[in-house]
């Protein structure tokens, strides 16, 4: 599903529809260029779930951060794979044990660790924020696993 985003307040609007499908466990992957969305996506669905958005910020430098359970009773972790080159340095950070918990798990730039995903077993949801052939940003929104996500208009 295309979605377009041509205001923040249309990425909140998607963070907040995400966020109503979502019941633990959920895996959302995040890609996209550097500046496309990604953080403040994630800030919006922390926002969402009752966490407080002030919490959020990219970690890129420390790669995993959790927020505990907010009002909605689920706990965020956000994962940044923007500096990790290999699968195995992936693995490194604890993964496969958030994978294990019932948190949440949101992850940008998570192609180093497809595999990884894909044993899981969790719901993904997959959105890659980029433009549109005219220039305009938009989310490209692909739920696979048990969920779907479905625009307001559906």
């Amino acid at each position: 599903m295309k979605v377009p985003l041509p205001r923040l307040r249309s990425t909140k609007a998607l963070a907040a529809r995400v966020c109503r499908g979502l019941r633990g466990r959920d895996l959302i992957l995040l890609s996209g260029d550097l500046g496309a969305g990604k953080t403040t996506f994630t800030r919006y669905l922390a926002e969402a779930l009752g966490i407080d958005p002030a919490w959020v910020s990219s970690p890129s430098f420390t790669l995993v951060q959790r927020y505990p359970p907010g009002s909605k009773g689920l706990a965020l972790t956000h994962v940044d794979l923007y500096r990790i080159e290999r699968p195995g340095d992936a693995e490194s950070l604890g993964l496969e044990e958030i994978l294990a918990g019932g948190d949440v798990v949101v992850v940008e730039w998570p192609r180093v660790a497809d595999d990884l995903w894909a044993a899981s077993g969790r719901p993904i949801i997959e959105i890659e924020f980029g433009r549109d052939a005219a220039g305009r940003r938009e989310a490209v929104v692909e739920a696979g696993g048990k969920r779907e996500v479905r625009s307001e208009d559906e």
